[in-house]
């Protein structure tokens, strides 16, 4: 949706296609919803989890996952670790995924991308 960002006197100063929780998270209080919208403008909505939440998708290999050594395991571990949210629609989670496979973990890539997002999992 169209979005408004305001400056300190209240005046727009710019005017973003964004939904109003990213708005909020990115011009915290200096934001407003434009009073005219094009339906073409609405975003998707992102499809974002916390780490731990993305880490429980795993089901009975998490424990295994996070404590596997091997190269390619720690790698993707240390990827997702550093990150503030998982976005599950990244297009290189789905690689990340096979490596863990590829490694021997069994998890199933399409329930973990395609999963409802519930509210726990919100970061």
């Amino acid at each position: 949706m169209r979005i408004e960002i305001l400056n300190a006197s209240g005046e727009v100063n710019n005017t973003i296609i964004a939904t109003p929780e990213v708005a909020e998270q990115q011009f915290p209080g200096m934001w407003r919803v434009c009073a005219t919208q094009d339906e073409h403008d609405a975003p998707k909505s992102p499809r974002y989890i916390s780490v731990g939440a993305f880490y429980d998708r795993f089901g009975a290999a998490k424990y295994a996952i996070l404590a596997d050594e091997s190269p390619e395991v720690r790698a993707v571990v240390r990827d997702a670790s550093v990150r503030k949210y998982i976005d599950l629609d990244n297009p290189a989670l789905p690689a990340g995924l096979a490596k863990l496979q590829a490694a021997g973990h069994d998890i199933d890539p399409a329930l973990i991308l395609g999963d409802p997002i519930l509210a726990e999992e919100l970061p």
